[in-house]
């Protein structure tokens, strides 16, 4: 049974060192995909950019002054597309983290400069 996990490890390292290839390849027409989901939703780039990997759902609507319904729904449209995964649950709530491929096409710094944050 321990070869069979250490030969499944393997083939999802392989499998994920295949994807982050192809995400580096096709970088600008992603990008360009991406920017086109934010759209001009500024509410769904702030909650993005303070997922943090650290911060709950609640934590996240009380730094951005709104309320946790809105921040829910957006962490949706985020998971939705790809760009977040659950980090881990908690007492206090559930805390989600950017995907790598969110980190390969240095999405963040890009929405920046789009929306001037």
């Amino acid at each position: 049974m321990e070869r069979d996990v250490r030969e499944i490890k393997w083939r999802v390292e392989g499998s994920e060192k295949s994807i982050d290839l192809l995400v580096r390849a096709n970088r600008k027409q992603i990008t360009d995909d991406l920017l086109e989901f934010f759209g001009k939703s500024q509410e769904r780039v702030r909650v993005f950019l303070a997922i943090d990997g650290e911060k709950t759902v609640d934590a996240i609507a009380k730094s951005l002054n709104t309320v946790p319904a809105h921040v829910s729904r957006r962490i949706t449209e985020l998971k939705d597309e790809g760009l977040i995964g659950i980090k881990r649950a908690t007492r206090e709530g559930i805390v989600y983290e950017k995907t790598d491929k969110v980190k390969i096409l240095d999405l963040d710094k890009k929405l920046r400069k789009k929306f001037k944050l």
